[in-house]
């Protein structure tokens, strides 16, 4: 994935059986998916339908409802 504000960019690629992935950039966005995910799981795995996305001047934010 590419972030073009920020010049950042991560790839997820498989090495023989391994899975791997490289980032480059400010935004260390591989770091940031498995941040949330690992969020998602600890809030207990809910359904997509209860996701919900805020988009602002400030930026944006997922929460759970």
């Amino acid at each position: 994935m590419i972030d073009v504000d920020t010049e950042s960019w991560a790839v997820v690629f498989q090495d023989g059986g391994r899975w791997m992935v490289r980032q480059r950039g400010v935004g260390r966005r591989w770091d940031q998916i498995t941040e949330r995910v690992t969020q998602w799981q600890t809030d207990g795995s809910p359904p997509a339908d209860r996701m919900r996305l805020y988009v602002g001047p400030g930026g944006q934010r997922l929460s759970w409802t």
